[in-house]
């Protein structure tokens, strides 16, 4: 059993007004450009939306998507992602957690994260930091880390479903908040297996990063 959890519940206030799943970057919406990768690769799909957008886009996506619920999230990311976890109407096997916001990811890159959580329990995509690092104190460096030994993660993530929710139970146990769904596993106790990620897998963060997609894929389609 495969489930996915779709997080796109965020505002996107760096990157306009429009709530970032329904940024049009250039096919529609930016939510189907993940529901199509997930849809018939995984046995279920929830997908955490604004409240005021579930009810017109549960309507609008159960005729053409079978096996989803769509849910309201909640204040932070990590809280629509549980309440994603709650929604499930499997227990076990596979977690994928996935960010809307990140709309360009290929099958290949897919397959490895499944893979990956299949044998290691845990696994997330990196990529190699193209700039020199910094660790800041106030307005000035503290130190400048040693770059071969950190890398940019990206989603989707997967865990088998027993990692994920301990760590969730535990995080919320303890009132922490991480910055993605590993780090939660990291703070548990749980080892999270790197496999290669995809430099056009980018998360639509600010404007510049829609005519980037765009520009991405036109240049698929060019290749098609």
């Amino acid at each position: 059993m495969i489930s996915a959890i779709l997080a796109g519940g965020g505002r996107g206030s760096r990157s306009g007004d429009t709530p970032k799943a329904f940024i049009n970057i250039g096919e529609g919406p930016l939510l189907y450009y993940s529901l199509e990768m997930f849809n018939k690769k995984v046995d279920e799909i929830v997908l955490v939306l604004p409240t005021e957008y579930v009810e017109q886009w549960k309507e609008k996506l159960k005729q053409e998507y079978k096996n989803i619920a769509v849910i309201p999230g909640g204040t932070h990311r990590q809280d629509s992602v549980q309440a994603g976890l709650n929604a499930l109407k499997s227990y076990g096997g596979i977690i994928i957690i996935h960010d809307i916001a990140r709309p360009l990811f290929s099958e290949e890159l897919l397959l490895r994260v499944i893979e990956g959580a299949e044998t290691h329990g845990a696994a997330v995509p990196y990529v190699e930091s193209q700039d020199t690092l910094k660790e800041r104190e106030s307005d000035f460096v503290k130190q400048t880390p040693d770059r071969d030994r950190l890398v940019c993660i990206q989603t989707p993530q997967a865990f088998t479903a027993d990692i994920i929710r301990d760590a969730y139970a535990k995080a919320y146990k303890e009132n922490f908040y991480g910055t993605d769904d590993a780090s939660l596993v990291e703070r548990a106790g749980g080892k999270v297996y790197l496999v290669k990620g995809e430099r056009e897998n980018l998360k639509i963060t600010y404007p510049m990063d829609i005519t980037l997609a765009k520009e991405i894929i036109k240049k698929w389609k060019k290749a098609e």
